[in-house]
Order: structure tokens, then sequence, then C-alpha cells
């Protein structure tokens, strides 16, 4: 899709774990970015499986009827993540992954369909890798310039192995400057690494805050229920279940990396 100079700029990268509650949310942001049903041919008829979409939260409702400016995103599936677009009617701007989850040897998926994914930008992997199909779709995204990223179908589902994977990730492209926000069912995790996270009153729900370093310095946790000043480390869980409380709040480290944990009320 053509892109613009826009002053938004994200990555969205999407993975095959069940999103649950964020499938809405993620189907708001890709309409609001441009990303309209771009309908390939009999995919609907291929696809067993229905929208957990029904366009009634108000921010869907709004994206659905808006056709808002594209903005400069860029959309990455994955592998497994191609079947999500493809089942919600969508393109992806690249795709990468073994298409394990997509097996060409299956009998209800036409030569044509094959030929219509292989006409998006891709890059095929074996499945035997060094890498997980999500390192590659972060590192092509790094790669193309874009440090804010957006990574559905990273967390839950029968895999908790693939879950920390992308945990490890994201602190290692924290240190690069990226921020990397992984989404799941009601769930939102990032990276603090050396810097500032300031957050408004607005906010609401629990915040966890873990040690990924052996030992974090100057830490400052301040405006939540529970308030703290000094280090953490990575054999105590002292920042766990902290709380918003209708005020502004911030949270703060000097040295380490810190993963932050919101969970919704």
């Amino acid at each position: 899709m053509e892109k613009t100079d826009a002053e938004y700029k994200q990555a969205i990268l999407i993975g095959a774990a069940p999103m649950g509650k964020e499938v809405c949310q993620l189907l708001s942001l890709l309409k609001w970015a441009g990303y309209e049903n771009e309908v390939l041919e009999e995919t609907a008829e291929m696809t067993k499986e229905t929208s957990e979409c029904h366009h009634k939260c108000s921010a869907c409702a709004k994206a659905c009827k808006e056709n808002s400016l594209k903005k400069d995103v860029y959309v990455i599936a994955a592998d497994g993540g191609l079947k999500f677009l493809l089942d919600h009617h969508m393109r992806p701007d690249f795709w990468i992954g073994d298409l394990d989850s997509l097996s060409e040897g299956d009998d209800e998926l036409p030569t044509d369909f094959w030929n219509e994914i292989n006409r998006i930008e891709h890059e095929k992997v074996p499945v035997e890798k060094d890498d997980t199909d999500m390192a590659l779709a972060v590192a092509k995204a790094f790669e193309l310039g874009y440090t804010d990223m957006m990574l559905y179908g990273g967390y839950g589902g029968a895999r908790i192995s693939h879950t920390l994977a992308n945990i490890q990730l994201m602190h290692h492209y924290a240190k690069k400057g990226c921020n990397i926000r992984m989404m799941g069912d009601g769930i939102r995790m990032e990276i603090l690494w050396r810097g500032c996270k300031r957050f408004s009153a607005a906010m609401t729900g629990d915040l966890s805050v873990i040690c990924l370093s052996d030992k974090a310095d100057m830490v400052k946790i301040q405006g939540l229920k529970y308030e703290y000043e000094g280090s953490l480390t990575s054999e105590v869980a002292l920042g766990i279940s902290n709380s918003f409380i209708g005020q502004d709040a911030l949270i703060e480290v000097q040295d380490g990396a810190l993963l932050l944990i919101y969970e919704k009320a």
C-alpha cells in the first residue's frame, strides 16, 4: 500500500497466538491505518474461522465508519499471523515464516490461493532455523527503520516458550532504541531500559514491574498505590501487582531493564 510521510510511524507485527479481546483493537488499528478489507479471491470461502470482532465496541465501530488518511504503518505477518489477516480479508505488507501453519499440502487450499499469497512481498524460511518467525519479523521491521512496534499474537497460547522468547526479544531490541509493546488478551507488556515512563491519571488496572537485569539501580515508582525508590533484582518479585490510583504516575530506571506488565481491571 502507498505510504505517506505522516508523523505516525509504526510497525505492526502479527503472530499466531490467540489474541482474545485484542482482536477488535487490532482490526480497528489496521482499518485506521488504511488496511481496509482487501479481499483475496476466494479467501472468504477457503477460510474456516469466523471473525472474533462483531463491530459492537465504540472504537471498532468508529474505525469501520471512518476512512482515515493512511499513516506510515508497516504490517508484517509472522507465519501464522498471515492466516489471521487472510481470515479478515486483509493483506500484510510483508510476511515471513516457514508456513507450517498454512501447509502447501493442504488439499483445501487451491493453487490460485498460493499464487496470490506469493504475490505479497515475503521471505519464506526453513522450519529448522536459529531464530523464531517473530524474531525474523522484528529484525525486518528494524531493518526498514521502524523503532516503534506493536506485537500482536505473541503472547499466550499453548507454547509459553514463545511468550518468553518474545520478552527476551523485546529486551534485546530495547537496547537498540526500540519500543516494542506486546499485546495479549487484556495484557500489555513493554521493556523500560535506562529511561522513564510516564502515565496519565486516566490509566486504570494493575501494573507489575519485573527486573530483567541481574540488578536495576535507581528505580523510582511514583503515583501508584505502592511507591518505591531503590534497586530491584531479578531474584525478588518486589514490583508485582501495583495499581493505578487515578493520578499521574511514573516508572524510572537509570541502570538496568524492567519489564512492565499492564493488566486491565
